[in-house]
């Protein structure tokens, strides 16, 4: 605390914090999910990134082992190919796990502030597949637009085209609810990701209606347009990366709380140069300050000091340094 005044700490988390008003029903759901598997005990960033990774997996090789079962049995070959780039999204499940290991790591000799910017390479590489998939499904779209393909399904394909869209939604909505909690860009590529995967299999639904109207070109238009959403959703999210990456000013929140600290500190006349280098769940802080020139040493590393264990109180995940300067120092 410092001395003579009383300072009020609002504790700030590198993790970014969602405010919600109406809370979405499957916001509610994942937060049960939360409670249920104690994901807030221990290591909440790795727990949350953990559990999107094995969840993905499980509901992934669940589809397609019914896609390819019952697409055996009816004798559909669609149904079987779709299975398999059901299974396919696995790999992309299994990234994301790995990537959460390597970024929760301890620091070592080699890397000091640990590996947290693993996470976000790791999001680049999931936003590439996503902009590949993007691409790959603007061909197609611009095919089966040119020369429409009928497409022939009964009900009980249907009926199962429509669970997996339901199923692939609810993984979308579990990786962006979890994604904004802790702020994680890997886990954002990965809800995307599942969200091509439904609005790959609606499209094949609105064109099974389609064609029984003689519209034959419709899943083609929207296939196109979609497909550029996807693109660009993966080049957003690899410059969101990029971004972070390279290196990013402060932001204006953790700035503005350092220097509530220091100028509410008795002997300290301005806080300045202050700078802020995230490492993806640790932050290393460096901020320079004046006191009067004729302040004892002692007494001027007690104060910087207390100054840093107040600003590690106040910003979670922070290793921080005072510079101390005399007052008088011209720039």
């Amino acid at each position: 605390m410092c001395q003579g005044t009383i300072l009020v700490c609002f504790r700030i988390d590198i993790i970014d914090k969602e405010v919600i008003l109406k809370p979405k029903p499957v916001n509610r759901i994942v937060d049960q999910l939360i409670i249920f598997f104690q994901l807030d005990k221990g290591d909440r960033f790795k727990n949350y990134g953990y559990f999107e990774g094995y969840l993905s997996t499980a509901i992934n090789i669940f589809l397609f082992i019914l896609k390819f079962a019952f697409g055996t049995i009816l004798g559909s070959v669609a149904l079987v190919a779709d299975s398999f780039h059901t299974l396919s999204d696995v790999f992309t499940s299994l990234l994301i796990i790995v990537g959460f290991k390597i970024s929760t790591k301890p620091p070592d000799e080699k890397h000091p502030f640990g590996h947290g910017r693993a996470e976000r390479i790791f999001a680049v590489v999931v936003a590439s597949i996503l902009i590949l998939v993007g691409v790959e499904f603007l061909i197609n779209s611009f095919k089966r637009f040119i020369q429409p393909v009928p497409i022939q399904a009964n009900t009980l394909v249907i009926i199962l085209l429509i669970l997996s869209i339901l199923l692939k939604e609810f993984l979308t909505n579990v990786a962006l609810t979890l994604s904004k909690k802790i702020n994680s860009a890997s886990l954002k590529a990965d809800a995307w990701h599942h969200r091509t995967d439904s609005i790959a299999t609606g499209i094949v639904v609105i064109g099974f209606i389609a064609f029984r109207f003689g519209i034959y070109w419709l899943d083609g238009i929207l296939g196109m347009g979609i497909s550029a959403l996807i693109a660009y959703t993966g080049i957003t999210i690899i410059r969101e990366a990029g971004s972070f990456l390279i290196g990013e000013a402060p932001k204006p929140l953790v700035v503005s709380q350092i220097k509530e600290i220091v100028h509410n500190w008795d002997g300290v006349a301005d806080a300045h140069d202050i700078q802020v280098h995230d490492y993806g769940g640790k932050l290393l802080i460096t901020v320079h300050i004046r006191m009067k020139d004729d302040t004892h040493l002692r007494d001027a590393h007690q104060t910087a000091s207390k100054i840093e264990q107040a600003i590690r109180d106040c910003i979670a995940g922070a290793s921080v340094t005072v510079h101390i300067e005399p007052e008088n120092e011209s720039d």
